[in-house]
């Protein structure tokens, strides 16, 4: 069963329960916690309950298991900082903002190290296979790759959180993501009205950049289902920009390409050509009066990162994607 925060299933308050009294030192590094009959008998709940949420501390790296003698605190100072991977495709402003907001929301209580793996998946084995007993929590912005699943495979499923995306990996992790497919599509209808100024709309659309085939099929589906004329192509060329067209452009570099080509025909963002872009950031709230952007909340997402550090409860998160509406479209 998916569970939101505010949610916790029986065995995640028995974890968190845990957590909290090793954190507070009343549990101290060594020291046996209750049987499983006798937790049982505590929190009233059945004994497999308990087996779980044991496992999850095990995963977690909070307690081992000692043949028949039961289960016992790790060896580590009880007030001893997390160690948190957090594993990103690349340092983008978007994530910078998600990054910044993650660090003061957990500072004191974790430490942080910051890997990139930039769609590919021998540096990400690699980055895992040098790490893989390192840290407390790994915190991973997977992608679309068939090798993705088995390299994160390697770590306890209990050590893992996914952001972001969740391509390929089921509901086997925790996961706080995006809905790419729905998010876009939904963006896009709240944009029809000024979608119709246009003659037609051009998707930019990196093949090789890593980006969710999710959000290209949102765009197509909404083209189709409205009649819009359209059009995806690889990466803009100042030939492909005509003055009263769209353009929905995913990497940052081609949004500059696009406004310096505006600024040089002397063609207003808004009026002479629509431009929306994706992914917020401070930056395209203030360029050309203002930057429409299709997006989730990073901020949030970190949030909700945070959280899920502090309790350590069960989660599978969708971050809302929507449309900001700004001058530029």
């Amino acid at each position: 069963m998916n569970r939101q925060f505010g949610t916790p299933s029986k065995s995640d308050r028995i974890v968190a329960e845990i957590i909290d009294q090793i954190r507070e030192g009343s549990l101290a590094k060594g020291q046996a916690i209750p049987s499983i009959n006798a937790a049982s008998e505590r929190y009233n709940v059945a004994r497999k309950t308990v087996v779980r949420a044991y496992q999850k501390l095990a995963d977690q790296g909070f307690i081992e298991s000692h043949h028949r003698r039961g289960f016992f605190v790790v060896d580590r100072q009880p007030n001893a900082k997390l160690k948190v991977l957090l594993l990103l495709h690349s340092f983008e402003a978007h994530f910078e903002i998600l990054y910044n907001e993650f660090r003061k929301q957990v500072e004191g209580l974790c430490e942080i190290e910051i890997y990139f793996h930039h769609y590919n998946p021998k540096i990400l084995e690699l980055i895992i296979s040098r790490n893989i007993s390192d840290y407390d929590m790994y915190i991973i912005s997977s992608f679309n790759h068939p090798k993705v699943s088995n390299i994160i495979g390697r770590i306890p499923a209990g050590k893992v959180l996914i952001i972001s995306r969740n391509d390929r990996l089921g509901n086997k992790y925790n996961t706080i993501v995006q809905d790419f497919f729905e998010g876009t599509y939904q963006s896009l209808c709240s944009a029809k009205e000024q979608i119709a100024k246009y003659r037609n709309v051009q998707l930019s659309f990196p093949e090789k950049g890593g980006h969710p085939e999710t959000l290209k099929n949102a765009f197509l589906q909404f083209c189709n289902d409205f009649s819009v004329p359209h059009k995806i192509v690889n990466s803009l060329e100042n030939k492909e920009i005509g003055k009263g067209d769209a353009f929905l452009v995913i990497d940052d570099s081609d949004l500059v390409k696009l406004l310096k080509v505006c600024k040089i025909r002397g063609w207003e963002p808004g009026r002479d050509v629509g431009v929306l872009s994706y992914n917020e950031t401070p930056l395209k709230e203030v360029i050309r009066n203002g930057i429409t952007v299709i997006s989730c909340n990073f901020g949030e997402m970190a949030a909700e990162m945070a959280a899920f550090i502090k309790n350590r409860i069960s989660v599978q998160k969708i971050i809302p994607i929507k449309l900001i509406k700004r001058n530029s479209f």
